[in-house]
């Protein structure tokens, strides 16, 4: 069984994204991509905080899932 596990972050907007290197991905696009890949949700976890505001190191909404392949 193989497992994987992706964070995903809130934007100003109220989009979530996967950030990666060099460019943000969507967290619905990226889901479904892995979904049809054949992996399916094992578990997710969300985290709300306060607003994102301009402070550097504020928290952030968090949604983390869990993916698992057999």
């Amino acid at each position: 069984m193989q497992v994987k596990s992706f964070t995903y972050e809130k934007s100003w907007y109220g989009v979530y994204y996967r950030q990666r290197f060099f460019s943000m991905e969507r967290m619905d696009r990226h889901i479904a991509k892995l979904l049809a890949q054949g992996w399916s949700i094992l578990s997710q976890t969300g985290h709300s905080a306060q607003g994102r505001g301009f402070q550097p190191f504020a928290k952030r909404d968090t949604i983390t899932i869990t993916f698992q392949k057999s």
